[in-house]
């Protein structure tokens, strides 16, 4: 490989590696409450809920999201699909910052 090909390889690998890295970063614990309880139980058994943690979503959004996990074989009656909805749109919608490790649960804002 010449000087150049060799550069560029090493600038991808560096790139894939740091974007491989700060999706590892541990992010903070959710806000405990009812919906992440549900979450633990009936979503990591198709992705992990580090992957839900991760997201955040318009609060209708939300609702769409949980409704299409439904529609694929999640398990939730609609009073846990409430719950879940209403506790990622209280913690995890767009303009919340993902929650500190040390934030106290704050209320649903109704």
């Amino acid at each position: 490989m010449t000087h150049k090909t060799t550069s560029l390889a090493s600038l991808l690998t560096g790139i894939a590696l740091t974007g491989t890295i700060a999706s590892a970063a541990p992010q903070s614990p959710p806000p405990p409450g009812p919906g992440l309880n549900l979450i633990n139980e009936r979503c990591g058994f198709c992705h992990s809920t580090a992957q839900v943690f991760a997201a955040h979503k318009a609060p209708a959004a939300w609702a769409g999201v949980v409704q299409s996990m439904i529609d694929r074989g999640a398990e939730l009656s609609p009073e846990e699909q409430k719950t879940v909805v209403d506790y990622l749109a209280a913690h995890y919608s767009d303009g919340n910052p993902a929650p500190a490790a040390d934030a106290s649960p704050q209320p649903a804002k109704h």
